[in-house]
């Protein structure tokens, strides 16, 4: 018997799941949860082998429960139901130690196997889950190439600074800066200064001008 549990800040939008779970014979719905605290004294005392996430927006919290119920035991598989797919966030919780990726707007019949597949020590991440990882890693090779050119340059930044300048030159605006990194507004403000101080630049737009000059130097360099 699979035990399932789900965590679910809006528990009506997993009643669908829950009665998909209970159709099965296999399977086991042992309660739909949100606050920490209940969520972390259910996984202890309900013992799930599945514990599924309804995410509707990327935040740190998830991350660090989803690697409390790990230290608990490993033994127990974590599905991410995602409502978005932001890079970042994705990157940070497979190194949590998420098993499986599922798109909310995804035809919810597949989402049955993909939980036998996790219970049987398989790893599903949902097609356009899987290319935003891709590109994921593919940026963070153009970024390195990127800090290369710039110490050829002898601009240092640091690679907290290197993220913000590259989601400048990827035109996000501070507020998605913020939401993207976790971090503060103002937060995002201060770090932008420090760039502009490095760059020798005050303008956003000769940042994006900048990078993306030093971006086609490398690309031409490949050939």
């Amino acid at each position: 018997m699979i035990k399932v549990l789900l965590v679910d800040r809006e528990g009506i939008s997993s009643e669908g799941l829950r009665l998909i779970i209970e159709r099965e014979r296999e399977m086991k719905w042992v309660g739909t949860y949100f606050q920490k605290e209940e969520v972390i004294h259910a996984v202890q005392e309900k013992q799930p082998n599945i514990v599924v996430f309804h995410i509707h927006q990327s935040h740190h919290t998830v991350i660090e429960l989803t690697k409390e119920i790990k230290s608990i035991s490993k033994q127990i598989k974590i599905i991410y139901i995602l409502s978005f797919i932001e890079p970042t966030f994705i990157t940070n919780s497979i190194k949590a130690g998420v098993e499986g990726y599922f798109l909310s707007h995804s035809d919810h019949t597949n989402f049955v196997s993909m939980i036998k597949n996790i219970y049987h020590n398989h790893y599903v991440i949902m097609e356009d889950v899987a290319v935003t990882i891709l590109q994921q890693f593919q940026k963070g090779d153009e970024k390195q190439r990127l800090h290369a050119k710039l110490l050829e340059k002898e601009i240092d930044l640091t690679w907290r600074e290197l993220d913000i300048a590259f989601l400048i030159y990827q035109r996000k605006k501070n507020k998605e800066i913020a939401q993207s990194l976790h971090l503060k507004e103002k937060t995002v403000r201060d770090y932008v200064s420090i760039i502009y101080k490095k760059l020798g630049v005050n303008k956003r737009l000769l940042v994006i001008n900048l990078l993306e000059k030093l971006i086609a130097e490398e690309s031409g360099d490949n050939f």
